[in-house]
């Protein structure tokens, strides 16, 4: 029995420890920072704009209530010492009565000054940042003091009865932070599900209340070691304070909190940056289906190229490798080719100052006469160079070879990463559209080539941000004749200034922004024939809506149900800090596609880019003709998806065989007896040549009708 009793007070001792860690041994500001992260879990589970997994939950629920709590960390750390700063301190060996006068007050003061200020701001769709961020961080401010003057009289009322009865000490140690924000998060999930089932929103269907709950449950438990973490950083740089600088005592705690939360910062930051260098050098790696030059003199890269192949960059050797060939282009259209096509992608490393790279673009553009083709194409890329194929492919099909794309690189990162690159990017294309300017003014009217434009993604914001501040008149002083822009990132200062005032930048009504080719095709004659440039965004593609200004106001694709677009969930509730999170995620999962298979939802814009080309870019063809170039669009995608994985595979065969005959003591001719190995599983066909040899798949029968 003797050691019974040791086993069993070790026992009781570590479960007290841990009833405390779920808030009875935390101080208030932890409390309120538990609470609060514990209660917004709920809202991530919204419906959002893209289906989302389990995992996509995750994520989202992990971030949320982990900048939840960081935020309300720092947010009641500052309205305490606000408080102690007025008293100087001297509440802190007051009675528990006084204790709880003072901490339900100063929140109560605190809280109402900050929501006075956020009504003396209503939102704005043209307000600025720094007024938007004012009105939000007081709006939030003004919640943090009502949960603090909320458990402030929790607290304060049990330590009153403690200080009455000291057997009634049991009070302070039940635990009500974490678990009942849990339990509110647990009821908000049941509601969200419900609702949206209620309202048709599909979105959030594929997580189960089951799993919800667990995941739940399982950030709960992250957030207190999260917490526990930085409370001990905190707690440490406080103390350090208060020895060297006594004076600043009072401050010592949210200066802490401030540090604490910069050194988790700081690793994020270190993270993300080693995570854009490992992108940035597979943007560049050397892919086995395009390891060669193109062989036509009319593309970037060739033998005949100013622009070294090796500089293209992963996309840029793409792009010039995929380009048609006269006979693909009769076989698809009957009829004879003009020309071939020009392709002209100038890459990052073609040259290290912007306004070399503009030269080199422009002596290509004469070297392969593109000047003299019909159509001139000037598309700007996303963030790792990519151009789309599906445009490229369906431009030089209509005009039967005779065009031009021309292109050059600002980033090797994807578009999410190259977002501090926008202003190099309008930067360089502004440069380059002058240059092209200039040589087209030279030229005699009835000579120059139609000159249209096409952006998707980042590269729409890049492009159109060329004539940020102007108008749709100072695009046709350049001699455009269209445009075509996929879905338009929120960011761009031209599209947002359109849609706030189009009278004042398009005031003939050439600019229009639908989800469909269908919305163009039912505009009434009169104003379809005045179109000359349009913005492509779905309803459903997060890319126009994600931006700071879902933090700062309701958008209005989130307004009242019944006036939300199709394809956005009209059972979603805006939260401001939720709301941007799951749209973000939704980010990803809008760029999701099947190669050969062309959709029309979130970010993926292929099922209409054909027609798009034909009506903007004034190429008519026959019905006939459509049919056939879409669908040797869908096959040509289909083929080139296919060639990549069969090359890298064999790529990768043929390493390890290496790797293995090195191991067997193999020093000679390793690379040969390689390609032997690999030629007797594919036959007498060079490994370098397989891909070319894969087989052509018969699409299924719904792409052939």
């Amino acid at each position: 029995m003797s050691d019974a009793r040791p086993s069993s007070s070790v026992v009781v001792r570590g479960l007290d420890r841990a009833v405390g860690a779920l808030g009875p041994d935390r101080s208030l500001t932890e409390r309120v920072a538990l609470f609060a992260a514990a209660i917004s879990v709920g809202p991530s589970f919204e419906p959002g704009l893209q289906p989302r997994r389990t995992m996509d939950q995750a994520v989202a629920t992990g971030v949320i209530a982990a900048t939840t709590l960081s935020a309300v960390t720092v947010a009641q750390s500052a309205i305490e010492s606000i408080g102690r700063r007025i008293t100087g301190g001297r509440t802190d060996a007051a009675s528990a009565s006084a204790r709880l006068a003072f901490t339900v007050g100063s929140n109560a003061v605190i809280g109402a000054v900050a929501e006075g200020l956020s009504r003396a701001l209503p939102p704005r769709e043209d307000e600025r940042l720094r007024r938007g961020l004012v009105r939000v961080i007081a709006n939030r401010t003004a919640r943090v003091a009502a949960l603090g003057a909320t458990a402030s009289a929790l607290m304060g009322s049990s330590d009153m009865a403690v200080e009455r009865n000291r057997e009634r000490r049991w009070i302070t140690r039940i635990p009500l932070a974490l678990p009942a924000g849990v339990a509110i998060s647990a009821f908000h999930i049941d509601r969200v599900h419900r609702r949206a089932a209620q309202m048709g929103d599909t979105t959030i269907e594929n997580v189960s209340i089951g799993k919800s709950a667990g995941i739940a449950v399982g950030v709960g438990v992250g957030v207190i070691g999260l917490q526990s973490a930085e409370r001990l950083l905190a707690h440490g740089v406080a103390r350090g304070i208060a020895r060297v600088a006594p004076r600043y005592d009072v401050v010592s705690n949210p200066f802490g909190h401030l540090v604490a939360l910069g050194v988790l910062g700081g690793g994020l930051l270190a993270g993300y940056e080693y995570a854009v260098r490992r992108v940035e050098q597979g943007g560049a790696a050397v892919e086995p289906a395009y390891d060669l030059p193109a062989q036509s003199p009319m593309v970037s890269g060739s033998p005949q190229s100013l622009v070294p192949f090796d500089t293209l960059s992963r996309e840029g050797r793409r792009f010039v490798n995929m380009v048609l060939t006269r006979d693909e282009i009769e076989e698809v259209m009957e009829e004879p080719a003009v020309a071939d096509p020009i392709r002209i992608f100038v890459g990052l490393d073609s040259a290290a100052e912007l306004e070399d790279r503009v030269d080199l673009v422009m002596d290509e553009l004469t070297r392969t006469g593109a000047f003299e083709r019909k159509v001139l194409c000037f598309a700007s890329p996303t963030g790792s160079g990519y151009i789309n194929y599906v445009m490229a492919e369906a431009l030089e099909y209509m005009t039967r070879g005779d065009c031009a794309i021309v292109t050059m690189q600002y980033s090797m990162l994807p578009s999410s990463m190259s977002l501090t690159r926008t202003g190099i990017a309008v930067e360089q294309n502004r440069d380059l559209m002058h240059a092209i300017t200039g040589y087209l003014r030279g030229m005699p009217p009835e000579k120059r080539p139609r000159f249209v434009l096409f952006g998707e993604s980042l590269g729409a914001q890049t492009m159109q941000d060329v004539w940020r501040h102007r108008t749709v008149e100072a695009i046709d002083r350049d001699f455009v004749h269209s445009s075509i822009f996929l879905g338009t990132p929120s960011a761009t200062e031209f599209a947002k200034s359109w849609r706030i005032n189009p009278g004042k930048v398009d005031p003939e009504g050439k600019l229009i922004e639908v989800d469909n080719y269908g919305q163009l095709i039912d505009l009434p004659e009169e104003k379809r024939s005045r179109v000359r440039h349009v913005l492509i965004s779905h309803y459903d593609d997060p890319i126009p809506k994600f931006g700071t200004n879902i933090l700062l106001r309701r958008p209005w694709w989130l307004g009242a149900p019944e006036t939300r677009p199709p394809g956005v969930p009209k059972s979603t509730t805006w939260h401001p800090g939720v709301s941007f999170v799951l749209t973000g995620v939704d980010l990803v999962n809008a760029m999701q596609v099947i190669p050969g298979t062309f959709g029309r939802r979130g970010h993926d814009y292929r099922e209409d880019i054909a027609r798009f080309v034909s009506a903007m870019y004034d190429l008519p063809v026959t019905g006939d003709q459509l049919l056939d170039i879409e669908r040797a669009l869908r096959e040509r995608e289909l083929t080139w998806a296919q060639k990549r994985v069969v090359t890298e595979q064999v790529a990768r065969a043929r390493e390890a065989l290496m790797r293995e005959f090195k191991s067997w003591g193999v020093s000679s001719g390793n690379d040969l007896q390689a390609d032997a190995v690999l030629r007797q599983m594919f036959g007498s066909t060079p490994v370098g040549a397989i891909a070319k040899e894969v087989p052509e798949v018969t699409p299924p029968s719904w792409q052939r009708s």
